[in-house]
């Protein structure tokens, strides 16, 4: 048995997005390594994995978020790893109000919300001695922008910035927080096709799980405050 799965071993960890991509790679990865997942998407018809409870979440619905919540609770999480998110890119004259709730209730409020309803039970396992993570998963684009990203960079931009905060409030109650930020990554991201031939070098979802357990498993006394990855055929950009 090796440190890592040590470290994961018998832990509780909530994931959302997880019927696919990167949040399907981070669920199989925590539960081959002894850790009990429960993990929310939209759609989770037909998915079954050993270690895994599945509930239905919608990340923009107080109702949906509470109930995954409660959930989570009974069974003791101490981790959130939130995946969720939908991608939007077209020039700032095209962006709709519509398009803009779309992306940003997703991506920044869904953050909040799932987050917000396990800050109570973070407080109390802080206050039984324990230790509590949030690691979301951005882009690379948290940081930087490019022409037709406005709106998706946007709301990568907040939700570093929500990371961030959640990272200085987190202190008084024992949280430690990380940011993933991975650069292009072959999935079903923004309606593409996975596995598509241009996507070859591309990060595969199971580079960006193996940074979201390199977070979740760092020693007690370590924060990762985010980790950085690209492919190396991408550009270098920092």
């Amino acid at each position: 048995m090796t440190m890592r799965d040590r470290a994961l071993r018998g832990r509780v960890i909530a994931v959302t997005g997880a019927s696919k991509g990167i949040g399907w790679a981070v669920t199989q990865a925590l539960t081959a390594q002894g850790a009990r997942v429960i993990a929310g998407a939209r759609d989770v018809g037909g998915l079954q994995l050993d270690g895994a409870e599945f509930w239905r979440l919608d990340v923009t619905d107080e109702a949906s978020v509470d109930a995954f919540a409660r959930a989570a609770v009974r069974a003791g999480v101490d981790a959130l790893v939130n995946n969720a998110g939908v991608g939007s890119f077209q020039p700032v004259e095209e962006i709709t109000p519509a398009e803009y709730r779309r992306v940003m209730d997703t991506n920044v409020l869904g953050t909040l919300l799932v987050t917000r309803g396990l800050i109570p039970h973070f407080r109390e396992r802080y206050a039984r001695g324990e230790g509590s993570q949030v690691v979301n998963v951005t882009s690379d684009v948290s940081a930087r922008t490019f022409a037709g990203g406005a709106l998706y960079t946007a709301s990568k931009y907040a939700q570093r910035a929500v990371t961030q905060a959640l990272a200085y409030e987190g202190r008084a109650y024992g949280l430690r927080v990380t940011e993933i930020r991975p650069g292009m990554v072959d999935t079903f991201f923004a309606g593409s096709v996975q596995g598509a031939a241009h996507k070859a070098g591309w990060l595969r979802p199971d580079d960006v799980a193996d940074a979201v357990l390199y977070a979740l498993t760092a020693p007690l006394h370590a924060r990762i405050d985010e980790v950085l990855l690209h492919p190396v055929e991408q550009d270098v950009v920092f």
